[in-house]
């Protein structure tokens, strides 16, 4: 029995050894040997864990880390790694539940706090993330991952400029996180700093040249900032990096049909649907250049694919639904706006468009409940204040209609589209009232 005992640990050094080197596959399987001589002996269950972590085998690791903890239930090293991976593999509430977990055990185990930053603020629970931030500081003050984290929170609330703060605190701390130059370049491009965030991917770029979705980012970032040649050059220079990476060739299909080469951008977008046929955004970009080339029912097929597809990025929706109002697919805008809304209640052009959609269709009541939606998202939208104009005109509710005018030409006196349709709906309740009192003058002159 000591022999077999000796033999366990030997290829556990071996193990240990293995993985200085990188060599996951030989590591793995010495502890595994190991393992099945002592399977009592909780550090191995995680030193398989960690081998299972290198290889990127995050539910493997999973098992392993679960083993060990059933092994020294207070093992919190264990227990963090296994929170983490959970994570990893978005289990937010099973890792949260590990976490605190550590908590009860140890206290002052400051990973435990740190790590449940980014799950509270994916949870959308903010105060929650930001509770964890500032007791994980109380046990150590300057944790870079603790800024980095706090950086998402701040981030998914529109907060950019504390966001930016909090993820430059992280880099100047440790240089560990490889993406920090990637997350100011978002947050600069959300809040509108449109060269700042150009050097900060270019930043990026530059410690992770390989990295294809920076370079592509950029390049719609370019398209943006309407440097068009640089965006190109980005866009093939993705392609030629990663050949088989669809994003790449579908933003260089957009970029062709900007300039009119809509053949080769045909061409482009045909080779990024291949490699990857669900991929958002693909057959709308194919469709429109359909479309202005008077092929509308090939250009609809495309856009009933995407449709189909059920997009959730609120720009594509919208495209997408204008779209198929320009081709008389009424229907389906109403879907992908319906669709639209439910997923960002808060999108004002999604309820103002919504309500276009339903006036299209006929459904007027409808349309004026999903104008005033928009009103209460946005007091002072105008063109809801038209369209409710409209839509009270078909119904002959004049009145209502000039007192929606009314609001509108105070918030835009100068716009003279209000001011005629002001005049047509003074004609219209004067013929109204006048055509109501020949009616009553006609029934009196029957009695």
């Amino acid at each position: 029995m000591s022999n077999d005992w000796n033999d366990a640990e030997r290829r556990v050094e071996m193990a240990q050894r293995f993985f200085e080197q990188c060599k996951w596959h030989d590591a793995l399987r010495e502890i595994k040997a190991a393992i099945d001589i002592n399977p009592y002996n909780s550090a191995w269950f995680f030193n398989m864990g960690l081998i299972y972590d290198e290889m990127g085998q995050f539910d493997q690791a999973i098992d392993a880390y679960r083993q060990s903890v059933e092994l020294d239930g207070e093992d919190v090293q264990a227990l963090h790694h296994l929170g983490a991976d959970l994570y990893r593999a978005n289990r937010l509430k099973q890792a949260l539940e590990i976490f605190q977990k550590i908590q009860t055990i140890d206290p002052a185990f400051e990973p435990g706090y740190c790590d449940r930053i980014i799950i509270h603020a994916e949870m959308g629970d903010h105060e929650l993330a930001e509770e964890m931030f500032y007791t994980a500081r109380l046990y150590k003050e300057h944790c870079p991952h603790c800024y980095y984290n706090m950086g998402f929170s701040l981030e998914s609330r529109g907060l950019y400029d504390k966001a930016i703060y909090c993820w430059t605190r992280a880099l100047d701390l440790d240089g560990g996180h490889e993406d920090i130059h990637y997350r100011i370049a978002h947050a600069l491009r959300k809040k509108g700093d449109l060269e700042r965030a150009r050097l900060e991917f270019l930043h990026d770029l530059r410690a992770n040249p390989g990295r294809i979705q920076s370079l592509l980012d950029l390049a719609q970032l370019l398209m943006h900032m309407g440097r068009f040649d640089a965006a190109g050059e980005k866009f093939r220079q993705a392609i030629e990096l990663a050949p088989n990476d669809p994003q790449g060739h579908y933003g260089y299909g957009c970029w062709l049909a900007h300039f009119g080469r809509d053949d080769l951008g045909l061409a482009s977008l045909a080779r990024a649907m291949e490699l990857a046929p669900k991929h958002p955004g693909i057959r709308l970009a194919t469709g429109t250049i359909l479309l202005r080339h008077g092929e509308i029912e090939a250009a609809r097929a495309q856009f009933r694919a995407e449709l189909e597809l059920r997009p959730t990025e609120p720009r594509l929706l919208l495209a997408l639904a204008n779209l198929l109002m320009d081709t008389g697919e009424d229907r389906c805008a109403l879907i992908c706006l319906k669709w639209l809304v439910q997923t960002n209640p808060e999108h004002v052009s999604g309820w103002l468009n919504l309500a276009v959609a339903q006036f299209a269709r006929g459904h007027y009541h409808d349309g004026i409940a999903s104008c005033q939606t928009t009103l209460q998202k946005d007091p002072q939208n105008v063109l809801a204040m038209y369209n409710l104009a409209l839509a009270n005109e078909y119904l002959h509710q004049y009145d209502r209609a000039l007192a929606w005018l009314r609001r509108a030409s105070a918030l835009d006196p100068t716009d003279t589209a209000i001011r005629r349709l002001q005049l047509r709906l003074r004609v219209l309740r004067w013929r109204d009232a006048v055509v109501k009192a020949l009616r009553g003058l006609l029934r009196l002159g029957r009695e």
